[in-house]
């Protein structure tokens, strides 16, 4: 992720013509709040719709050697994690369609101190 908002922050300082350090918005945040928008879109479908249903799925059979990959619904719940929410609280909230605008919001207004 690091290396991404460096590449990000580089690509628009030289579209920009900005010499020097200035903020953006990270790639990071952007990230973050964009699976954010989709689990909250996807928390609301109905439940035999075939995103919520590849949600709860879990493949069958033995897992490879190594290190396991990083699913979308791991890398949401870190998210969710950062943000002091669980799983259940995210699935009551994300029903509210203002309610969890307003949570994807906060997460890019003070994300941002985090971070740094």
């Amino acid at each position: 992720m690091a290396k991404i908002d460096a590449f990000h922050n580089r690509c628009l300082r030289k579209i920009c013509r900005i010499f020097g350090q200035i903020k953006f918005l990270t790639a990071v945040l952007e990230i973050k709040r964009i699976r954010l928008r989709w689990l909250g879109h996807v928390l609301r479908m109905p439940q035999d719709s075939i995103p919520k249903v590849a949600l709860r799925w879990t493949p069958p059979g033995k897992k490879k050697r190594g290190r396991p990959k990083m699913t979308w619904r791991q890398s949401v719940m870190a998210v969710l994690k950062e943000m002091g929410l669980s799983w259940g609280e995210a699935q009551a909230s994300a029903k509210d369609r203002t309610l969890w605008r307003s949570i994807v919001v906060a997460l890019c207004t003070t994300g941002d101190e985090e971070d740094k």
